[in-house]
């Protein structure tokens, strides 16, 4: 057999060896394969214990006492679902040139406008035009942002959640409009 043949069979079979199964190590020189138990995770059961120890019953659940929760992961339980109606929609014109700039804000549920203002904002100019909580929402509601500057009209959706940050709308260096959001 030449040196490559050789080489290829032996890449083969090491690249198979753990398809092939084992046998016991145990010096039986038994022909069956044995498998490996692959452990697995399990999610954390809260076990409840309703055996008092008044009753003469063991201590410990009894079969079907012991309950799985629903998320796996409980280290997050209703943060994500707070409301927090305090998100700033901010203007920034970072272009040399000044620029007319509307923005609109409605109210997805109802489709009301809550703001609607049309302003010219000078080279290097940064300022909050609106804020949601002037909106009133009830819980958390979905708002979304319109921009119109230099005959493009963009928009960003934002919630009155905690996760959500504040909308920006911004002129780039470039002159194009890019409105954005920020998100936990």
């Amino acid at each position: 057999m030449s040196s490559n043949r050789l080489l290829i069979a032996l890449c083969a079979l090491l690249l198979t060896a753990g398809c092939l199964g084992g046998v016991p190590a145990d010096g039986t020189g038994s022909d069956t394969a044995t498998q490996t138990q692959t452990p697995t995770a399990e999610p954390r059961s809260p076990i409840t214990d309703t055996s008092s120890p008044t009753d003469g019953s063991p201590p410990g659940p009894t079969p079907g006492e012991q309950t799985r929760p629903e998320s796996t992961f409980e280290g997050t339980a209703g943060w994500s679902e707070q409301p927090d109606p305090d998100k700033a929609v901010h203007v920034e014109n970072r272009w040399n040139q000044s620029v007319e700039i509307r923005v609109q804000v409605v109210r997805e549920a109802t489709n009301e406008t809550v703001y609607d203002e049309t302003e010219t904002f000078v080279p290097g100019a940064d300022r909050e035009v609106y804020n949601l909580s002037a909106a009133n929402p009830d819980g958390i509601e979905s708002f979304r942002v319109t921009a119109t500057a230099r005959n493009t009209t963009e928009s960003v959706t934002i919630e009155t959640h905690e996760c959500y940050g504040d909308a920006y709308v911004e002129i780039t260096e470039s002159g194009e409009l890019f409105p954005y959001y920020a998100i936990c």
